[in-house]
């Protein structure tokens, strides 16, 4: 199905793509970029063959704390965040071949909640803040799959793009406010007996902040997945990510410097399937705890995904 990986879309930020907080996931502004860690899990290789309308929704939760963050400009000390968001996504794939392989488009709208406290706030937060509201849109204008006896793999183009509730008198947005890019190659090897083995590694290329003059720096990110059929419509698996800043933050509003961070990520995933009508659909329940921040939030990652086709 599309996706039990996710259609790029959300690493795409995939990955924020995506959960795009600007109290979220990463080091950068706002201690986030729209890359979100364990965006895919099973199947991430997987593209459908079938020509048509797919539709994905993840639900996500994250809470994690970080002992500074940069904020419009100015710094927040000893923050703790917590963060829900749904993400609905279309998916088309065409009959059109592109490089041998599936060729499909697609978008995803994020609507979320962001929860915010701050020990220490010379940024301007009250002790407790929280919004609500959209999220950047992520747009995937190429998205193209192949698949091999029991290989499947894809490569997705996907485009952030800042359509998300942003103030910048406020210390709390669910927009980033920048244009990101993002390109990822994913792989699964999936066999009739129930094996998975998937995997994503990607690269964000992220833009300055038109008003906070910040730019972010580019990440590398990889989540991987392996589990295992223990009946026709259950699976389970662990799985894990890490996300690495290879590039320093810039700009005029980067007051903490460069600012490079690295998360890395470990949990366990269950995926069910079922039928819906005449669709198939399929269900991912994963969690993951965060360990070794540097610069970065630490905690804990829950996705409920579910994806069907039209």
């Amino acid at each position: 199905m599309l996706y039990q990986s996710g259609a790029k879309i959300f690493r795409w930020l995939a990955t924020s793509l995506a959960l795009s907080s600007n109290v979220c996931a990463w080091s950068a502004e706002g201690a986030s970029t729209e890359y979100v860690g364990g965006f895919t899990g099973f199947a991430a290789g997987y593209v459908p063959t079938d020509p048509g309308s797919y539709l994905a929704n993840y639900l996500y939760y994250y809470n994690g704390d970080t002992a500074a963050v940069a904020v419009n400009g100015k710094v927040a000390l000893n923050v703790s965040t917590s963060v829900y968001f749904e993400i609905p996504e279309v998916t088309y794939i065409t009959k059109l071949s592109l490089f041998g392989g599936n060729y499909g488009f697609g978008i995803a709208v994020p609507v979320g909640y962001v929860d915010v406290d701050a020990a220490i706030n010379p940024a301007g937060i009250a002790r407790s803040a929280s919004t609500f509201g959209l999220g950047d849109s992520i747009l995937v204008p190429a998205l193209v799959g192949w698949h091999s006896g029991n290989w499947h793999t894809n490569f997705a183009l996907s485009v952030f793009a800042p359509t998300g509730q942003y103030d910048q008198n406020q210390a709390i947005n669910l927009s980033k406010h920048f244009w990101a890019i993002d390109g990822s190659y994913s792989a699964s090897f999936l066999t009739e007996a129930g094996f998975d083995l998937s995997g994503c590694l990607g690269y964000t290329v992220n833009f300055e902040n038109p008003t906070t003059r910040y730019k972010s720096g580019d990440v590398v990110h990889l989540d991987l997945a392996v589990g295992q059929n223990l009946t026709k419509q259950w699976k389970v698996g662990l799985g894990g990510y890490a996300v690495v800043q290879v590039t320093g933050d810039s700009g005029s509003g980067a007051t903490l410097g460069s600012f490079e961070s690295d998360i890395y990520a470990l949990g366990a995933i269950l995926g069910y399937s079922a039928k819906l009508g005449q669709s198939d659909v399929d269900l991912q329940l994963r969690w993951y705890r965060e360990f070794d921040a540097k610069n970065h939030l630490e905690g804990n990652a829950i996705y409920l995904t579910a994806a069907l086709k039209l």
